[in-house]
């Protein structure tokens, strides 16, 4: 389910800007989903890479990724194919902002996910590599409770009526559709989501490298959960690869 289109009109309505404040986007006209202070905005991430090779899959877009993809696609919109463009909007803005893509690149280097890839660096799945990777959310589209951003815990993500929604009816479809790829799910939060999803056999994505930290710098825990699996990650690795 896509649904470029049904906001294309309101995108080319926003002024043109160096970086958007949440007024601009954070509007009705991007309301997606409401439930008292919880809000969901639609923003454009419904690029899907089915021929990749591994899916990182986040929480969901954080107001950084929002902001960071409408203005690409602001800027670019009849200037560039949509398919073109939404993939790079996507390259753009995924775990993009405060030093977390680079986190991410130095975690997956350790794991030796390069190697595999028979690349220099993971750096390269955000260049000139980008068709080795999908880049997913587990809520596609950004969450915010009190408009600030969704964690993935509090409410539950499958407990909650319109996440659960947007995880049964965008997210299973979508790793169905890419499905030859290894899943990195980027936290706790996202880890049980797919251990539920499995269970349930909604999903049958292998391998999975469950427990694999968010790269967040707030992840106090980041650096000690990384070290306990990293050695089981690059098994995982190094079976599905070879």
């Amino acid at each position: 389910m896509f649904f470029f289109k049904n906001y294309e009109q309101s995108i080319w309505q926003l002024p043109i800007k160096e970086r958007y404040e949440k007024e601009d986007v954070m509007t009705e006209r991007f309301l997606f989903g409401k439930d008292n202070k919880l809000e969901i905005y639609w923003a454009p991430f419904e690029y899907i890479n089915p021929d990749a090779n591994v899916i990182i899959l986040g929480i969901t877009p954080g107001w950084t990724q929002m902001q960071l993809a409408f203005n690409y696609v602001r800027k670019n919109i009849g200037a560039e194919e949509r398919k073109t463009m939404l993939r790079n909007a996507k390259k753009q803005a995924s775990f993009g902002g405060k030093g977390i893509r680079n986190n991410l690149i130095e975690m997956l280097d350790g794991i030796e996910l390069n190697k595999r890839l028979h690349i220099q660096s993971c750096a390269e799945l955000y260049a000139d590599k980008n068709h080795l990777l999908h880049s997913a959310s587990a809520l596609r589209y950004p969450v915010f409770i009190n408009q600030k951003n969704y964690t993935g815990s509090n409410p539950p993500m499958l407990k909650h009526p319109l996440l659960s929604e947007m995880i049964y009816e965008l997210l299973v479809p979508e790793l169905h559709e890419v499905k030859h790829a290894v899943i990195i799910p980027a936290g706790k939060a996202v880890s049980n989501m797919l251990s539920d999803l499995v269970e349930e056999g909604k999903i049958h994505n292998k391998p999975i490298l469950f427990d694999f930290p968010h790269p967040s710098g707030a992840n106090g825990h980041r650096k000690k959960q990384y070290a306990e699996k990293k050695e089981q990650f690059k098994q995982q690795l190094k079976e599905h690869f070879n």
